[in-house]
């Protein structure tokens, strides 16, 4: 059983599996939503991400953080 929830494009506040995001910052870096989901408890959905160039380097966000441009921006 799995603890993650998916949820329907409606839920995830247009962000969606393959799309890019450039962290601000000294080093903008370019990350790539591989999931949407939900952990039960958490109010808001997450994003798992992975760093384009080091498929090892993955981090977990929530979706309101992500949509937030101080800290990410999406690529075109």
């Amino acid at each position: 059983m799995s603890i993650w929830r998916r949820h329907g494009p409606e839920d995830n506040y247009g962000i969606s599996v393959g799309q890019r995001f450039s962290s601000v910052g000294r080093v903008a870096l370019t990350w790539e939503v591989i999931s949407v989901a939900s952990y039960p408890g958490d109010v808001a959905p997450h994003a798992r991400l992975l760093r384009v160039g080091a498929q090892r380097d993955a981090k977990t966000v929530s979706l309101q953080v992500l949509r937030d441009r101080r800290f990410y921006q999406p690529k075109q």
